[in-house]
């Protein structure tokens, strides 16, 4: 009805414009106004039917496309005259068909989304606050949630590492997110933009990532690996040339890729090598394949090969893989290791050999009449034998673990340490008499014998020590020196003289009593009144018998000399004159420590000079002790004959007046008068044996040397 009310009011606008427009033309040309009416409303009446009965249809069947459009009626009906119900018709074949093409494109879309499912990916929407408006939902798969439960939601708050800045610029891009069960997932996105809606299609790319990263990873091991890693084709021809190839054959990739695998064999071994492709093609791989390989340079290398086939998915042969190390080394060392073990059967007979007579050695040792143990580095005994439980009294579990200085007298308590930094300088064995502790306490007078042990690397570990009791030695001997010896002195001590005289007859009184004399002095051997064989001379010029100013090289004079009865006199004057006191002082320090714990004999050190000053002396005094002479009646030369008769009849031997002559070297009278006079005492007498006349002390010259 509105078409037709908007129809008539045309009509009617149009007949009065058209009847104005009349009447003036019938003015103009004189035609009778009332007949142009007439004709007019005639003509009017006619239009009006007329449109009536077009318009009525035309209304009808906008009606029903109205209806057809909002979905009242699937088609449309219109009972009208020929040509409206043929439009009718095309109007509903062309219905049908946009009904037909939203079906196809709805099957169309859930075929595409159904795809999108099927292929591993995620549809998604997104409107221009970044909010899901649809999901597809697989989205479950990959978060953990469903579609109901993040449509609606901000895409950051469901993958907080969504790249929002990269949807504004990129058509495509990646990006990694961690699902709720812990599962990293790696999608690509494709995304489309339209009237603010982001159509977004992310493509599931985690196996593709991991492949790749799988692959670089082998890659690395390929390029980095040591061993020559080399993919071949399948006939033989390098495909692949790893930096390990390059190293070990000295070929570049470009010279070694194209080329057969056998340039690197001898001409020999080319048909081993295609029997080893074929054992790869139908067993599937060659391992331990020990060969010679040439290097670029000419020379050769031995190469444990791994040789391996490598399929497709569709399982063709495409080529294979050859991994080389070169074992050239380790070759070597089988052929020395098969040297060495015969080497090593060789010496383990001559072991076992050894071994007899080590047993027999140490079955020596522990039956040795002498004590016999031995000594780490850190002073603890490791071994002790039965000589030694029954000199020391200490059986062999306490004794094995226990500190050596237990052995030791308190005045020598740091034997253990002098010994081990003798050993250490480089002695390699040390023999002195000194003194031990027994478990009961008592003391007893030892000869020990120290050797050093080594390791297989020549490295100290410790020393053995060979100890012999001569406690009832010892004491003779000392009780014979004290009768024997004009003053008061004692064996591994250091002496201090102000007398260069006194010193000599010091020395010269050791020597006639069984001491190894040794002087050592600027002053020569003439003016002092001792024999040439026991002088060495301080001087800066190296010549026979000479010895340069160096506390060291003294110190080594010194500590060299054999066995433990020395008597040294040593000149301090001329050693002060080149050597600063400090220096002289640190030598007397060594020298005493050596002489005490040693019991290396005496030393008699002199200074009868102005060169030391008053602080200086008391620090000499304190190292040293004082020479004190005895209380002798008898002149010096006649004490000396009574002391070799008495020296002599402890051995067993009387002397006769020639061996008196011989050994003082005096004439036949001078010799008569002395034993004359010691007659007259009642100190010696004259026992005849035979038609020979000896000599023999009496009681009382044994009383008096007892006291003396």
């Amino acid at each position: 009805m509105r078409l037709f009310g908007k129809f008539l009011l045309l009509l009617l606008f149009i007949s009065a414009l058209s009847l104005a427009l009349g009447i003036s033309v019938v003015e103009i040309s004189g035609i009778d106004v009332s007949h142009y009416i007439y004709v007019s409303i005639v003509i009017a009446i006619v239009a009006l039917f007329v449109a009536g009965s077009i318009l009525e249809p035309i209304e009808r069947m906008n009606e029903a496309f109205r209806k057809v459009v909002s979905g009242e009626l699937d088609r449309v009906k219109v009972e009208t005259g020929d040509e409206f119900e043929e439009l009718a018709r095309t109007f509903n074949w062309m219905v049908e068909e946009l009904e037909r093409e939203r079906k196809s494109l709805k099957e169309s879309e859930e075929r595409f989304r159904s795809v999108v499912e099927e292929i591993d990916g995620w549809l998604f929407e997104l409107n221009e606050n970044y909010e899901i408006t649809y999901t597809s939902p697989n989205v479950k798969d990959y978060m953990g949630y469903s579609d109901e439960e993040i449509t609606g939601r901000k895409i950051t708050d469901v993958v907080e590492s969504f790249p929002i800045e990269k949807l504004e610029k990129e058509n495509k891009f990646e990006f990694e997110f961690l699902g709720l069960n812990g599962t990293l997932h790696s999608f690509e996105v494709t995304v489309k933009r339209a009237n603010g809606i982001y159509r977004c299609f992310a493509r599931n790319i985690s196996h593709r990532k991991r492949i790749e990263r799988e692959l670089a990873f082998f890659r690395e091991i390929l390029e980095h690996s040591v061993d020559a890693i080399v993919i071949l084709d399948t006939d033989s021809r390098i495909m692949v040339w790893n930096r390990g190839a390059e190293m070990m054959f000295g070929y570049s990739a470009e010279e070694a890729i194209g080329k057969p695998l056998t340039f690197l064999l001898p001409r020999e071994q080319w048909e081993q090598c295609r029997r080893n492709f074929r054992k790869a093609v139908l067993e599937g791989h060659v391992k331990d394949i020990e060969s010679l390989r040439i290097r670029k340079d000419g020379s050769t290398l031995i190469v444990d090969q791994t040789l391996t086939s490598i399929y497709d998915s569709s399982n063709e042969l495409v080529g294979f893989v050859a991994i080389m190390r070169d074992i050239t080394r380790r070759k070597k060392a089988e052929i020395d290791l098969k040297n060495t073990c015969e080497e090593l059967e060789r010496r383990t007979r001559e072991i076992l050999e050894v071994q007899k007579e080590l047993m027999h050695l140490a079955n020596i040792v522990e039956n040795s009449n002498d004590a016999i143990y031995s000594v780490n580095m850190d002073g603890v005994i490791t071994s002790w034998n039965r000589t030694a439980e029954k000199l020391f009294g200490w059986t062999k579990s306490e004794a094995i673990g226990m500190n050596s200085s237990e052995l030791l007298p308190d005045e020598i308590k740091s034997e253990t340490e002098f010994i081990i930094r003798r050993l250490r300088s480089g002695e390699e064995d040390l023999r002195f008499e000194t003194r031990r502790l027994r478990k009961d306490g008592r003391v007893i007078d030892v000869e020990v014998t120290i050797s050093p042990l080594f390791d297989e690397q020549r490295e100290l570990t410790g020393f053995s020590v060979i100890s012999r009791d001569v406690s009832l030695k010892k004491e003779s001997e000392r009780e014979a020196e004290r009768r024997m010896l004009k003053y008061e002195v004692e064996k591994g001590r250091v002496y201090f003289a102000e007398s260069f005289d006194l010193a000599v007859d010091v020395i010269n009184d050791l020597i006639k009593c069984g001491y190894t004399g040794k002087v050592i002095s600027r002053r020569y051997p003439e003016l002092i009144g001792v024999h040439e064989d026991n002088h060495l001379m301080l001087a800066e010029r190296r010549k026979e018998r000479t010895l340069e100013p160096d506390p060291e090289k003294i110190y080594r004079e010194i500590v060299n000399m054999p066995g433990w009865k020395n008597a040294v006199l040593l000149d301090l004057d001329y050693l002060l004159l080149k050597r600063n006191f400090e220096e002289v002082y640190e030598l007397l320090q060594k020298l005493k420590d050596v002489f005490f714990v040693l019991n290396k004999g005496v030393l008699v050190v002199v200074s009868d000079s102005d060169l030391i000053g008053e602080n200086e002396m008391k620090l000499l005094r304190m190292e040293c002790a004082v020479i004190k002479a005895k209380d002798i009646e008898l002149p010096n030369e006649i004490f000396d004959v009574l002391r070799y008769i008495y020296s002599k009849n402890r051995m067993g031997i009387r002397p006769s007046i020639k061996d008196v002559m011989s050994n003082f070297n005096i004439t036949r009278n001078t010799a008569k008068k002395r034993i004359t006079h010691l007659i007259d005492k009642g100190l010696i007498k004259i026992i005849k044996d035979g038609r020979l006349k000896t000599l023999e002390v009496t009681d009382e010259a044994k009383e008096m040397l007892r006291a003396v």
